[in-house]
Order: structure tokens, then sequence, then C-alpha cells
């Protein structure tokens, strides 16, 4: 791994207060969200999956009404 690079990143993204929208947007131009999306799912427990695929079904509604 590219320490120092990595670090920078980080860095520059602690430094100009990232929000949500701007990282997927990120991930989505480096090819990574697919990838990021997996590794989460794997780390999380069944209660927050369920939790966000809940949410995501409540803005699905809000959407189609």
């Amino acid at each position: 791994m590219k320490t120092t690079e990595v670090k920078e990143v980080i860095d520059t993204l602690i430094r100009i207060d990232i929000d949500g929208e701007t990282m997927q947007y990120i991930l989505e131009q480096v090819g990574m969200e697919d990838q990021m999306l997996k590794q989460l799912i794997s780390i999380s427990n069944d209660r927050d999956i369920n939790y966000y695929l809940e949410l995501k079904n409540i803005e699905k509604q809000r959407l189609t009404n």
C-alpha cells in the first residue's frame, strides 16, 4: 500500500469536511462503489443491514407517492 499517498488523501478529505454525497461520487468515479458496498455488508450485523433496507424502502415509497 502507498501509505503516504493514502494518508494525504485521508487528511485532505478530513480537512475539506467531505459530505456523504461527495464521497459517493468519488467512489463512483474510481469504480469502487460496488466493492465498498460488499465490504460494508460483510462487516455489518443483520440488525444494521435490516435498518438500512427499511430506510431504503421508506425512501422508495416516498418517491413513488
